[in-house]
């Protein structure tokens, strides 16, 4: 039995306990419906140790219905269906609770949250929106609600409600969540490019860099737009300040800039040579090398290795460039090449949560700028 199962029961028993007692403490206050309650709980209980909890969820559902303060053993068997991955049954009793012309006002915010839980989990994300707002109607405070809300909002890419969201929850903790806001004026800035506003992403990446000048989303939206512009001025600008503030995403740049081939071949390779002699970059290195050699040839990649004197000081490293400069019929190249198809590259600093490609938010703790390269491989 799981321990979830456990705490459904452990109430269960606790209102019974409290069923059988109160008539002992309060004669004269003896109510004839508790005997009533008393035979389903029983029996509801009896079901839940024999691990049948359709049967139990009947005579808990009858508990519920002879008296209101019984409804957390409702909310609980709801909890117990979602866990299970039932999300029906957990819809259908939360609703069923919210129904009741007699439930309390603080039930009526639990159920709500229940509700939208059930929904969200079930990926019926309008609906969990819709109950989240009703328990905020109740609540204009509530951080959970408020923090779901906000999920969601970036979860669907609705960037502007998501930063109305997070202003109130910045009034409601009297927190500043600055960096959180840049990281969404930079997503913003990324769709106004997508869509061909250039003044809408040129703006909302200033003031996500306003906000936080490591922000480098924004600032590779700034670099995107001088390109775009061909300002090589502002796009050589835009490059050494990802450098400068944001250095350990600084080698997802290069795939921008051979695209803009003519800057790359007659600015991009000096300024990368120039910030490779800077200091030992391996992220920096292998990144250029794979890029030349899926955009140009394995041969332009080997001859740039070469010029850059480099040589692999990791386990990572080394099955990075292996890889790349394996020959074809090598068995330990082709290793490496399946290894580098499914390798985690990005950890969470916060969570821990590993993954193949880059994100800005992690998919785990939702926190924003907390995945960062990785420099070692765990044998």
């Amino acid at each position: 039995m799981n321990t979830l199962l456990l705490a459904i029961t452990a109430i269960a028993l606790v209102v019974l306990v409290a069923l059988v007692l109160r008539p002992l403490q309060e004669p004269e206050k003896a109510e004839p419906e508790e005997d009533e309650r008393i035979s389903p709980l029983l029996r509801g209980i009896n079901y839940l140790l024999s691990d049948e909890p359709d049967l139990a969820l009947q005579e808990m559902v009858q508990v519920a219905r002879l008296r209101s303060e019984a409804a957390d053993v409702y909310m609980a068997l709801g909890e117990m269906f979602r866990s299970k991955g039932e999300i029906g049954r957990a819809v259908r009793i939360h609703q069923n609770l919210l129904a009741r012309p007699d439930l309390p006002r603080s039930l009526h915010l639990q159920a709500h949250l229940a509700l939208a839980l059930d929904f969200q989990t079930g990926g019926l994300l309008d609906r969990a929106l819709m109950q989240y707002q009703k328990a905020l109607d109740i609540r204009s405070d509530h951080a959970g609600a408020l923090e779901a809300s906000l999920r969601i909002r970036e979860q669907s890419s609705e960037w502007l409600l998501a930063e109305e969201l997070l202003s109130r929850l910045e009034r409601v903790r009297n927190e500043s969540y600055s960096s959180h806001r840049a990281y969404l004026f930079s997503e913003m800035a990324s769709q106004c490019c997508r869509e061909k506003d250039r003044d809408g992403a040129a703006e909302y990446a200033a003031r996500a860099l306003e906000l936080d000048s490591a922000c480098a989303p924004a600032r590779m939206v700034e670099i995107e737009l001088a390109l775009q512009a061909a300002d090589d001025k502002a796009a050589e600008a835009g490059v050494g300040a990802l450098w400068q503030h944001s250095r350990e995403h600084f080698p997802l740049v290069i795939s921008l800039l051979v695209t803009y081939e003519t800057f790359y071949k007659k600015r991009g390779i000096d300024l990368l040579r120039r910030f490779c002699q800077q200091g030992r970059d391996a992220e920096l290195v292998l990144t250029w090398l794979e890029v030349v050699a899926n955009r140009f040839s394995r041969q332009q990649a080997m001859a740039l290795c070469s010029e850059l004197a480099f040589v692999p000081g990791t386990l990572r490293e080394s099955l990075r460039l292996q890889a790349l400069m394996g020959e074809e019929a090598d068995p330990h190249a082709e290793f490496s090449r399946q290894w580098r198809l499914t390798a985690k590259n990005y950890s969470c600093e916060e969570c821990g949560v590993e993954v193949v490609a880059v994100r800005w938010q992690c998919p785990q703790c939702h926190a924003w700028g907390t995945l960062h390269p990785k420099q070692k491989e765990k044998v």
